[in-house]
């Protein structure tokens, strides 16, 4: 048996995995793109050591010049960029911090909300005890269940009947002579028809012995609808006796001070209803402060686009193509020396891409990841999984299915489902309530506050 709080912490394992992973990635695509950056400016001064190389003095200082300026406009946008990615950085951890104190402020809702529960569960546990030892009590519960069993009983006799009227009127429903005078009320005040009309139906009357057998029919109708009458009137005799032991019980708890109790637990959950709002509010602009980051890390910003533009442009001007093919044509030890330099460069960038367009898709996928598990956790707290007497049974493999989830195999979904399946409300039973009456809107057993307190109409 695992309680519902250890499954909550299970998933918030989970979520700060998932945020320790995302943000590891981040700072490896920024440091990348870094390299990435320092690789293009090494470039511009291999070409410009190329350029002094073999150009005359004019045309070099010409051409470094122009490389220089260049240069020095990109290390403006990227001490820019730095101090963008620095301000995300602060604003991300602030919000981290703020999730963090509303996470403690929700901690010390649910321990008080829990407190308040398990005492209330304690005091209608005394009053149960209390209560079953008086004579009323112990009477009135004998008429509950004498008329529970009574409806039942009923019940299944109607049930029964009915299933039996779709088997036993089958031959009189094949019989075309028998169904035509059925229907036209023959032997009834509502027979209507002309004296040749009335003469030919009373000779296939005699034929097939209607009277007999329209007897039994109608019996095989009338039959399942008064035992579903008596069921349905033996039900509300049930109903009643029900209600007025829940009389009873709410009576009494509010005799011992549960309904203190119980007002004090709804007045937490509205706090902590509240709360999560706020929670959902910070953990969606934390989300989008990701994603702007991975802009920024990814070199998808405006800035980021400056700079590359830039390096580009350079690089791809006539004079350094004409420069390079110079180079690799003349086989001068220098001139190699910086061709080999810059095929290497070329070589890393390619390398340093590839990784980079990699982490992007892992950084996606966390994003989803994260989204997910955040709304899991949303719908596991909106429906009191995390109260104290929410359990999962032991061979509930929760840490699996958020598993799945992460390898991108399962949603929230369909995790959601399964928790639902597997969850067992009311871990600690005992109490009352176990009157067999059945719910208007689940069609199950009521079993009144916590799975076993009171049934008084009232949520005990």
């Amino acid at each position: 048996m695992m309680s519902g709080r250890e499954n909550l912490q299970l998933i918030n394992e989970h979520i700060q995995q998932v945020r320790a992973e995302y943000e590891e990635a981040g700072l490896r695509l920024g440091e990348l793109n870094r390299r990435l950056d320092a690789l293009r400016l090494e470039t511009n001064e291999r070409y410009r050591k190329l350029a002094r190389l073999r150009l005359d003095h004019l045309q070099a200082g010409q051409l470094v010049s122009r490389l220089e300026e260049t240069d020095h406009a990109i290390l403006v946008l990227v001490e820019k960029l730095k101090q963008a990615r620095e301000d995300m950085e602060e604003q991300i951890k602030a919000s981290i911090s703020r999730q963090g104190q509303l996470e403690e402020q929700r901690k010390d809702l649910e321990q008080r909300r829990d407190e308040a529960g398990e005492a209330m569960q304690r005091q209608l546990e005394m009053t149960r005890k209390r209560m079953a030892e008086t004579a009323d009590y112990r009477l009135q519960e004998e008429r509950v269940q004498q008329a529970l069993a009574v409806a039942r009983h009923a019940d299944e006799k109607a049930s029964t009947a009915e299933k039996e009227e779709l088997e036993k009127t089958k031959p009189y429903e094949a019989d075309s002579l028998f169904m035509y005078l059925w229907n036209r009320r023959y032997l009834t005040p509502d027979y209507q028809a002309g004296w040749l009309t009335r003469r030919l139906d009373d000779w296939v009357a005699q034929l097939i012995d209607f009277r007999r057998n329209r007897a039994n029919y109608h019996m095989l109708q009338e039959l399942p609808r008064r035992l579903r009458e008596h069921a349905a009137q033996a039900q509300q005799t049930a109903q009643l006796e029900v209600q007025a032991l829940e009389a009873m019980e709410k009576q009494a708890a509010e005799a011992d001070g549960i309904v203190e109790l119980q007002s004090k637990i709804q007045e937490i959950e509205k706090q902590i209803e509240q709360l999560d709002a706020e929670i959902e509010a910070e953990e969606a602009r934390h989300r989008n402060l990701l994603q702007e980051q991975t802009v920024l890390h990814g070199a998808e910003d405006p800035l980021s686009r400056q700079i590359i533009d830039l390096q580009i442009t350079a690089l791809q001007h006539e004079e350094l193509n004409n420069l390079l093919r110079q180079a690799r044509a003349t086989p001068r030890p220098e001139d190699d020396i910086v061709v080999g330099q810059l095929q290497q460069i070329q070589q890393q960038q390619v390398q340093i891409e590839a990784e980079i367009q990699s982490l992007k898709h892992f950084l996606e996928q966390r994003q989803r990841n994260l989204a997910e598990l955040e709304e899991l956790r949303r719908r596991y707290r909106q429906n009191g999984y995390d109260a104290y007497n929410s359990s999962f049974p032991g061979d509930f493999a929760l840490g699996a299915l958020l598993g799945g989830m992460l390898e991108g195999l399962m949603n929230s979904d369909m995790v959601w489902r399964e928790v639902g399946r597997h969850h067992r409300g009311g871990g600690h039973g005992g109490g009352w309530g176990r009157h067999g009456s059945r719910s208007r809107e689940s069609g199950e057993d009521s079993e009144g506050f916590g799975g076993g307190g009171f049934r008084t109409g009232d949520g005990f």
